[in-house]
């Protein structure tokens, strides 16, 4: 029969003591490539099919042409351009997809 031996857990640390530091300390620096989290993006555009929001664009230029090109490679879904500033739905037919 195997005896097992007791585990050797270390010490507590308690926690008003400060934890010791292993090596030099590290300062933290804030990244400039980060999004400020106040600004809000400013997205104006969303892409539905078939009835779901799938994607964001800036400009109805871009989300056009993506809704066009969704079209023409799938003529049997239903794609639709979102104005979120003024609530507006523009369908996109497959007649402007051929073109």
């Amino acid at each position: 029969m195997r005896v097992s031996q007791p585990l050797k857990l270390p010490n507590k640390v308690k926690r008003d003591e400060p934890r010791p530091t292993v090596g030099h300390a590290v300062a933290i620096e804030k990244k400039t490539d980060q999004l400020d989290p106040a600004v809000l993006p400013n997205i104006s555009y969303k892409l539905e099919v078939d009835g779901r929001l799938k994607s964001e664009y800036p400009t109805q230029e871009a989300a056009m042409t993506v809704a066009l090109e969704l079209k023409r490679k799938f003529p049997q879904i239903r794609v639709a351009i979102v104005d979120t500033n003024g609530q507006t739905r523009i369908a996109v037919e497959s007649s402007q997809a051929a073109a």
